[in-house]
């Protein structure tokens, strides 16, 4: 199952205690770390493959 946005964003601050971030069509970014906590690929094509969570998302077996 895929972890949400909000999960992300809870659970990054209960590991680091870090509460800004800023959501970009990418994932959301931590404003401390300066790393994406989450990866979000949403806004791919349905015919992506490059990404492993566009083959999970659409079901491909490429």
């Amino acid at each position: 199952m895929r972890m949400s946005r909000a999960e992300a964003k809870a659970n990054h601050t209960l590991d680091t205690q870090h509460t800004q971030f800023s959501e970009t069509v990418y994932g959301v970014l931590c404003a401390t770390c300066h790393n994406y906590i989450l990866i979000d690929h949403t806004n791919c094509p349905p015919s992506c493959r490059e990404h492993e969570t566009c083959r999970q998302t659409y079901g491909s077996e490429a």
